[in-house]
């Protein structure tokens, strides 16, 4: 008896500290929201983790993949464009303003917009979710910023408002963390370089900006914190439809020295122009100085933005008597490297089969071939990996096909073409009592839905929320992983 105090006591001892240390966990929020309007949007099952597996990111190279799934998303998580974001390229480097990349050196500020009736895409009930990655939690009085170009129409001579220090954005989103300006703000900047127009103050509030742990600090050494910074913000702020095609949506993130309500359009208020390496003479902007820097840097941002590395004509999959013949052609190729072609037996997970080398830059017509040889029977699905010269990756399309003698159907889906939003799934198994979870990938196998229900001989799922096109499910129970496509109307 006399010892169980002191073994009490060092039980605490022992448990503190690993209490403390498990708020800090890579993916674990350490600021929550406060509204209840953005649970669905910034913490969907309530458990403070931004990861889908609701636990610790398993990798600093692949977080964008991990991220939690947003149920009504129409874009799922889109990159912000990066050529040569580097972290320790300000001062302080990797400070609380320091854009950071992840262990590959990309995915530093992403954007995703959320719409739960998609079919109105501006009723005024769709919100846009701005994610920033940063080598320090926010302190201090600094801006994180997004500028938004919402017309598809920049640079000089292209868009008919274009000026030193601002080619073509219309929109410059701001978020203050401390001063007198603190939360998200917008301002209309088209045409302008500062932000006198504004189109909402403090629109979000200072509490509804969530913080999480990072898995990595992208080769910052003195920085044991990285963060990820989340906002919310009403998408009718920018005048923009939730279905704008992601294509004609530029943006580019910057950090600033102040968050006081000062642009940072033409460079003065810049601390980390994301996507550049502020240290060197990137995209040939050296000896330039001011507004024509800043355009010259901006610019070489969205000419990598437009300046798809590849075009393609087509990609097809065809079953022969033993093989499986895989077909692709590009209309025209820039610094394209190789492509790699992986192969699924489920739809989800892709292995690589075979590396075709590109061309390199070209504007005729190239076509490719492969053969896979000797698939077992059953459904196969392929995707092309493009990669280009730098390291930058892109995915194609899946193209899934039968081979050999049909396979014992797990489950059909009725009907394969959905109108009325409702997914009709019927089971084959012999016992179909037990839990069944439902998953919905897009065309290039980015999770957009998932759900865990009971186990029944039909079930019904509720698609209504995913935009117009080509889908797979894949349905998982206690002995069975299946997928099959269907296509949303």
């Amino acid at each position: 008896m006399k010892n169980t105090p002191f073994s009490f006591l060092l039980f605490l001892l022992l448990l503190g500290p690993l209490t403390i240390s498990g708020q800090d966990f890579p993916g674990k929020v350490t600021t929550t929201h406060v509204s209840s309007i953005f649970d669905a949007m910034l913490d969907p099952d309530g458990n403070g983790w931004i990861t889908e597996s609701d636990t610790t990111f398993t990798s600093g190279t692949t977080e964008a993949a991990e991220f939690e799934v947003l149920i009504n998303s129409v874009t799922g998580w889109q990159e912000v464009m990066d050529i040569n974001e580097i972290h320790s390229d300000i001062t302080p480097t990797c400070g609380n303003s320091d854009l950071i990349t992840d262990d590959d050196g990309g995915d530093f500020a992403y954007y995703n917009i959320i719409d739960p009736t998609p079919a109105t895409p501006t009723n005024g009930d769709e919100y846009i979710l701005f994610r920033l990655r940063l080598a320090q939690s926010p302190n201090g009085n600094f801006g994180y910023n997004f500028l938004v170009d919402t017309d598809a129409k920049y640079g000089a001579g292209v868009d008919p408002n274009s000026i030193c220090g601002n080619p073509g954005f219309e929109r410059e989103i701001q978020y203050a963390n401390a001063g007198g300006k603190k939360g998200v703000s917008v301002y209309n900047v088209d045409g302008v370089t500062n932000v006198n127009n504004i189109v909402c103050s403090q629109c979000t509030s200072v509490s509804d900006v969530q913080q999480a742990r990072a898995a990595s600090a992208g080769g910052c050494a003195s920085s044991p914190t990285p963060h990820f910074v989340t906002f919310p913000l009403l998408l009718s702020y920018l005048g923009v439809p939730s279905n704008i095609d992601p294509l004609d949506f530029f943006i580019s993130a910057a950090t600033a020295s102040s968050g006081n309500g000062t642009s940072v359009l033409g460079g003065g208020n810049v601390t980390d122009l994301g996507g550049l390496d502020k240290g060197q003479p990137a995209c040939g902007c050296a000896g330039q100085s001011g507004c024509d820097l800043f355009d010259c840097q901006i610019g070489c941002l969205n000419t990598a933005f437009v300046a798809l590395p590849v075009t393609f004509n087509y990609f097809t999959a065809e079953a022969g008597a033993h093989d499986v013949y895989l077909r692709w052609a590009t209309a025209t190729e820039s610094n394209n490297s190789h492509f790699d072609l992986e192969h699924s037996t489920d739809g989800v997970s892709f292995t690589p089969l075979s590396r075709i080398f590109g061309v390199g830059t070209s504007t005729k017509t190239t076509e490719y071939d492969f053969v896979h040889r000797f698939p077992p029977a059953g459904t196969h699905y392929y995707r092309l990996r493009q990669e280009d010269l730098d390291g930058t990756y892109r995915y194609s399309s899946i193209e899934a096909v039968s081979f050999g003698a049909a396979p014992e159907e797990a489950f059909a889906i009725v009907p394969t073409i959905v109108i009325n939003g409702s997914l009709r799934i019927e089971r084959f198994a012999d016992d179909t009592d037990g839990p069944v979870e439902l998953t919905v990938f897009d065309a290039v196998g980015r999770r957009l839905l998932q759900r865990r229900v009971a186990g029944s001989r039909a079930i019904s799922l509720d698609v209504a929320g995913l935009r117009p096109g080509n889908y797979f499910l894949q349905l998982r129970d206690g002995s069975t992983l299946a997928t099959k496509r269907f296509v949303k109307q």
